[in-house]
């Protein structure tokens, strides 16, 4: 599967998958993955009755999960948190705010993609009512109906874009 006209960070969650051989939404959400992603970064992932977070102690990275949450937003989470090992580094609540909102953000971005990647979503036959195509990738990607609602606005804004790029 070629990976072209993808930003860098859809090339990046691409490579990501490509490196556990997941390259259809039929395989993102199984029981394992978290535990498989988790392996692949070598990062210790827990399931608590506290917010998710993520940390380095000692030079060992952990994402805690809260296991009383659907398995949607436990994902969701998940793919949040590693954004934050990916990509970050030092303790955020010592950081200014601005710049602790802004990896807010970062992390935000890199969930829709790591959830929903765009290689796969770029795939699909989506139907031409919204509030349809946002059940079918909730459901082909096991996300909350929301998040796959914002990925497809954000998606739809990006395909517009790049229409217009072609033009």
């Amino acid at each position: 599967m070629k990976s072209s006209n993808l930003s860098s960070l859809d090339e990046k969650v691409f490579l990501i998958y490509r490196s556990l051989n997941i390259l259809k939404p039929s395989q993102i959400y199984h029981s394992d993955l978290i535990e498989d992603f988790s392996n692949l970064f070598k990062i210790k992932t827990y399931f608590f009755d506290e917010s998710s977070e993520a940390n380095n102690m000692g030079g060992i990275y952990r994402i805690f999960l809260n296991k009383n949450q659907s398995k949607q937003k436990i994902w969701q989470d998940f793919a949040h948190e590693l954004a934050h090992i990916l990509g970050h580094e030092g303790y955020q609540w010592s950081m200014h705010k601005p710049f602790r909102e802004y990896q807010e953000w970062q992390a935000k971005q890199f969930a829709f993609h790591f959830c929903i990647p765009t290689f796969m979503l770029n795939h699909l036959e989506l139907p031409r009512l919204r509030c349809e195509a946002v059940g079918l990738i909730a459901t082909l990607f096991n996300v909350e109906h929301t998040f796959a609602d914002a990925r497809l606005e954000k998606w739809l804004l990006n395909q517009e874009v790049c229409y217009l790029d072609r033009l």
